[in-house]
């Protein structure tokens, strides 16, 4: 019974540890973004609200889960934890990631833009309509580009895992 329990416990430290990792890795873009002087998280928020429309907690709960995949691969890498993760699961859900992303961005991209045509239609030829339909457009964009992004994330790291595991 001993064991079982050393195991578990092991098993938890290694989780920890690869999000506290993952923790590390996000901190450390968030001061690179604030000392670059690109805002603060008020102004990360605001970003996010202008150009990711309502996909924005999605794109949000895919970049915990890529940050804390990095955290774990970083855990593995550097063999901070000697219980050897398995990425088979990880692995597939980098693929499902990967290949829903942008489709979340392309369907909020269209929902964007057929809320454009509409209040544009409702608004008339005004400036408040090309407002509105400009506001949605940036949107349709963001979105578009948030889920290549992710994507392109997913990809590469399933790929660093891939190599882990030995695949050719």
């Amino acid at each position: 019974m001993r064991p079982q329990v050393s195991r578990q416990v092991i098993l938890t430290r290694r989780e920890v540890d690869s999000a506290v990792v993952g923790g590390i890795v996000a901190v450390t873009g968030y001061l690179g973004f604030a000392l670059a002087g690109a805002g603060d998280m008020e102004t990360l928020r605001a970003v996010a609200a202008k150009f990711l429309g309502v996909s924005a907690p999605l794109f949000a709960a895919a970049g915990v889960f890529l940050l804390w995949v990095t955290g774990a691969l970083i855990v593995d890498v550097a063999g901070l934890s000697p219980a050897r993760r398995r990425w088979d699961g990880i692995a597939s859900a980098l693929f499902y990631l990967e290949n829903a992303a942008p489709f979340v961005g392309l369907l909020e991209c269209f929902l964007s833009i057929v809320r454009a045509l509409l209040a544009y239609s409702e608004a008339g030829a005004s400036a408040a309509a090309q407002s509105i339909l400009i506001a949605n457009i940036a949107v349709a964009l963001g979105a578009s580009a948030a889920g290549c992004f992710v994507a392109l994330c997913a990809h590469s790291l399933k790929a660093m895992i891939a190599q882990r595991m030995g695949a050719p």
